[in-house]
């Protein structure tokens, strides 16, 4: 299932609920290929605090804002609906929609109480950030923005091009901004894309937060843990949702490395110290095994001495 009505939309317009008594979602990914799972129902959601644009004062949350987030997504209703008419004309028109033209999209939101257990994915963190990049190429592409793919290539100095323009949208916020403090904007000046560095720490530092206070349980799940055993990964998240394995796994291809190829040694220190300042002492021990600075340190020592010879 997912929060996000868009996702799911059926032919005739109209997304289907998870729960009858929960028309604000979650709604129901093909509801006419699979049965529902009589137990758990793994949810999409992507919560709060993914503002790229936005700077300090938008992108900063709270747990419960965060939460709120979590709950929240949309959906399609007739247009009459949205528009609060009830007349006959209306009434009649909304009960014969067959297509999305009818449709109107709404936000909604549905209760904490419908949730009984979380899946906590982690991936490497400038993995993660690199692929948001390549999910902005992707949707460029598509609506043929020749311009700004030219601008922002898929390449390390397009990928940089891309983080100095993000990073200049909030470049005022962050400097006005009682929010942050002055080691933060001391490290922001030298990482690019610094925003989503804060706000990768943030996401991590709430889910784990949130769960805890729903008193729910959490699986925790590593990106690479589908490289390194695919299946593995696969049936301890069934087993988490009680699910048996009713078909074969379709093929898993593996995302690239980036972080070597679009940040240099200098960014990575900078964006590995920003993690470990943010990060609450449970998350660090999360993300630890992203850390190489001691590499990082050593090779940069090294290649400063082959330098003075």
């Amino acid at each position: 299932a997912t929060n996000y009505g868009k996702e799911c939309v059926e032919k005739d317009g109209k997304n289907v609920p998870l729960f009858q008594d929960s028309p604000g979602g979650p709604f129901i990914l093909n509801p006419n290929d699979r049965e529902i799972p009589d137990r758990y129902v793994m949810t999409k959601t992507h919560c709060g605090g993914r503002c790229q644009t936005c700077g300090p004062s938008k992108y900063i949350e709270t747990p419960e804002s965060f939460l709120d987030a979590c709950l929240t997504g949309g959906h399609y209703i007739p247009k009459a609906d949205a528009n609060g008419k009830d007349d006959e004309k209306n009434k009649s028109s909304s009960s014969s929609t067959t297509s999305l033209k009818d449709m109107e999209f709404v936000n909604s939101k549905y209760d904490k109480k419908l949730v009984q257990r979380a899946i906590h994915l982690i991936r490497d963190p400038f993995d993660n950030l690199v692929s948001r990049f390549h999910l902005e190429q992707h949707e460029k592409t598509k609506q043929n923005r020749t311009e700004w793919l030219q601008t922002y290539p898929n390449t390390s100095e397009g990928f940089q091009s891309w983080c100095g323009y993000m990073d200049g949208k909030s470049l005022k916020d962050e400097t006005k901004s009682d929010l942050i403090d002055d080691k933060v904007r001391s490290l922001f000046k030298k990482i690019p894309c610094h925003g989503d560095f804060y706000r990768y720490t943030q996401w991590h530092n709430l889910a784990l937060k949130v769960v805890e206070d729903l008193d729910l349980p959490t699986l925790v799940v590593h990106y690479e843990n589908y490289e390194r055993n695919y299946e593995g990964a696969v049936d301890t998240i069934l087993d988490f949702l009680e699910l048996p394995r009713n078909n074969a796994l379709p093929e898993f291809i593996a995302g690239k490395r980036y972080k070597s190829l679009y940040f240099s040694d200098k960014q990575r220190l900078a964006a590995l110290e920003l993690i470990r300042y943010l990060a609450d002492e449970e998350t660090w021990e999360l993300l630890v095994r992203y850390d190489d600075t001691s590499e990082l340190e050593d090779k940069m020592a090294e290649k400063e001495a082959t330098e003075k010879q």
